[in-house]
C-alpha cells in the first residue's frame, strides 16, 4: 500500500520488533525492514531518512524514519502528486499479505507477532 504523507513527516513503527534492515534499496529510498516475529516482516519504503538502527528493538508507535520533501519511490511518479509517497507491504513467510488486521483500533484488536 501507498500512502501520501506530509512533507518531512515522522514514521512510527505499526508493530513491536527488531530492525532487520536499514538503508537504501534500489529505487525505493530509504527502506526499512522490522521482524515483527511469528514469520512476520514489515517493510517501510520511501523514506528521507531512517531514525532507527539495524539489530535495534522497536516498539509499535515508535519514531522509525522521517519522510523527505518529495516522492523518492521511482514508482510513484505515476500517481500525479509531489507530496512523499510511503511505501507499506506486510509479509507472512516471505509472501504479501492483507494489511488489514494490523491496523486495529483498539488493544483487544492487535494482531500479535
Amino acid at each position: 500500500m501507498s500512502l501520501g504523507t506530509r512533507i518531512e513527516a515522522q514514521v512510527a513503527s505499526p508493530s513491536d520488533g527488531w530492525v532487520v534492515y536499514a538503508g537504501p534499496f534500489r529505487s525505493y529510498g530509504q527502506l526499512l525492514i522490522i521482524n515483527a516475529g511469528g514469520g512476520y516482516h514489515i517493510l517501510l519504503a520511501g523514506m528521507d531518512k531512517i531514525t532507527v538502527e539495524l539489530g535495534q528493538f522497536v516498539l509499535s508507535g515508535e519514531p522509525v524514519g522521517v519522510m523527505g520533501r518529495g516522492p523518492q519511490l521511482v514508482s510513484s511518479a505515476g500517481l500525479g502528486t509531489a507530496q512523499p509517497i510511503l511505501y507499506v507491504e506486510f509479509r507472512k513467510d516471505g509472501n504479501s499479505i492483507d494489511p488489514t488486521p494490523w491496523w486495529a483500533t483498539s488493544e483487544s484488536e492487535k494482531v500479535r507477532g
